[in-house]
């Protein structure tokens, strides 16, 4: 057993059980510190889950969520892509140990060497995270820039499938001079992000650029821009609103690259990619659902562990159920209760497994414990805007609709440009109209519509405000635009979705010459 164990920025002593970060002592409890000091140690290989549990808690009988539990609590400190959950196995420490001193800061002779050697070439999803441009000599304002930036990594390394650069490896090219097809060979990345933070009067202009690191193509450009005074105190919304920014764009990018690629070259997480791209591509029909599902059998035909897939594979087969379109709705809520217990089984300590499954199983019937899982969720990752959504809808159906409500909208906007937004819109304009609101419901079902222009489903519920507040004619516009869109609509349908009342007021505004068949 070494004395000392180094990686980026952090030391590990281990005679004085103590975690150092950049020389100065970082908090960390008696068994977060067991957990890490063996996971570091057996870090050539992943660490079973019961071997972990006899390592951190000797001759102690502990349930297993107290490993998740500590386990979130250190990436916290170390950065979320620090330890790695390998699917129904365990866990393993993923960050590079060094036997040099801890890495110094940017501009240091001994970095040379460290950016002539290139990492392998990206063989997935992967990105990297520069430091970003400080337009002022305001040292305060480089540090915000840091610390923002670590934010993003942090933030950034919880978008499934994408493997994170860690900060110190990404902050050794803090001086510009590198080309970005040169960083992303020599940090192994397939994309890189960058940007810029200044200062214009009393307010601070952050800007971030996505890009594709083989072409240099840049996909995304965004700009936020705070209060200078307030900037330390929003530093987590700047983040987040930059990740909220990037994740979309992320997705669509590698979406695009998995269409290019020959189906026999995709791998598992290739595979969940394609389903997730399915609705952005098709939106919600039966064709789009049967395509998500089978790249997901595919994904979980590679890797049987595969939460993640497990997870999402739930949440479509229920969400077919609320929508009214599928065929054989006892088949699938039994195989939707199996995928989501399927996925709690191999990770019950990921955000996003959690979001999915809490959200299935509500829709499934199982609204306390989706609640409570959902709960969950956000506790890891409060940054989590699905679990929000999916959250505020759980509880709008069990009767607090006013909670609900708001937290669906909270959800909606942390994520302002997220894939999601026409069908959570959707979501949000169903429980106004149920709570009376019928102005806002209206308002909320044309906003969903613009954001999806082949959902129809917002359209019912524009159709019904229409009827309630005695706008008929535009109402049959309403429910015309609906059944364009999905020319099998029927009035059983929409009761499934809606409701009993919502389709009795479909049936009286059905389009003329096409009567409503149940």
């Amino acid at each position: 057993m070494a004395a000392s164990y180094r990686f980026g920025e952090f030391e590990i002593q281990v005679q004085a059980r103590c975690v150092l970060r950049a020389g100065e002592p970082v908090p960390t409890g008696a068994r977060a510190f067991d957990l890490l000091q063996a996971l570091i140690e057996h870090h050539d290989r992943v660490v079973g889950k019961d071997e972990l549990l006899a390592l951190a808690w000797p001759g102690r009988v502990v349930e297993e969520n107290n490993l998740s539990v500590q386990v979130s609590a250190l990436r916290k400190v170390l950065g979320a892509s620090a330890i790695a959950t390998v699917p129904g196995r365990g866990y393993r420490f993923a960050l590079p140990l060094s036997d040099a001193p801890a890495a110094p800061m940017a501009g240091h002779a001994d970095q040379a060497h460290a950016i002539d050697s290139p990492a392998p070439a990206a063989q997935r999803a992967s990105i990297a995270v520069l430091p970003f441009e400080v337009r002022s000599d305001d040292a305060a304002l480089g540090y915000l820039a840091d610390e923002l930036v670590e934010d993003v990594i942090a933030q950034l390394a919880r978008v499934p499938g994408f493997l994170v650069i860690s900060r110190g490896s990404s902050f050794e090219f803090r001086r510009r001079g590198h080309a970005v097809s040169s960083v992303a060979r020599l940090l192994g990345v397939r994309y890189i992000v960058e940007g810029s933070v200044r200062q214009v009067q009393a307010r601070l202009s952050v800007a971030t650029h996505l890009v594709e690191a083989e072409s240099a193509q840049v996909l995304w450009t965004g700009r936020f821009e705070v209060d200078r005074e307030a900037a330390s105190n929003l530093q987590e919304d700047i983040a987040r609103g930059v990740i909220a920014e990037l994740e979309p764009e992320l997705t669509r990018a590698e979406i695009t690259l998995i269409r290019r690629r020959r189906p026999e070259e995709v791998d598992a997480w290739g595979h969940y990619h394609q389903a997730v791209g399915a609705l952005s591509f098709k939106g919600w029909t039966e064709g789009s659902i049967a395509e998500m599902l089978t790249s997901l059998e595919h994904a979980l035909a590679i890797d049987p562990d595969f939460a993640l897939a497990w997870a999402y594979s739930a949440l479509v087969m229920a969400m077919t159920l609320t929508t009214g379109l599928k065929a054989a709705p006892t088949a699938t809520a039994d195989a939707a209760r199996s995928a989501a217990e399927q996925a709690l089984l191999l990770d019950d300590g990921d955000s996003q497994v959690l979001g999915y499954v809490g959200c299935a199983l509500t829709d499934l019937g199982q609204r306390e414990r989706g609640a409570e899982i959902l709960q969950r969720a956000l506790a890891i990752d409060p940054s989590n805007a699905q679990a929000h959504v999916a959250l505020g809808a759980t509880l709008a159906i069990q009767g607090q609709r006013a909670l609900g409500i708001q937290t669906l909208r909270h959800g909606m906007r942390i994520s302002p440009h997220d894939r999601r937004l026409g069908f959570w819109g959707w979501a949000l304009a169903q429980f106004l109209l149920r709570s009376g609101q019928t102005e806002e419901a209206l308002a909320a079902a044309r906003s969903s519509a613009r954001r999806d222009a082949r959902l129809h489903l917002p359209h019912i519920v524009e159709a019904s405000a229409l009827q309630d507040l005695g706008r008929t004619d535009e109402a049959r516009l309403a429910l015309a635009a609906a059944v364009r869109l999905r020319p099998c609509l029927t009035p059983a349908e929409v009761e499934h979705a809606h409701g009993r009342r919502v389709a009795r007021q479909m049936t009286s505004l059905w389009p003329p010459g096409d009567p409503p068949v149940s």
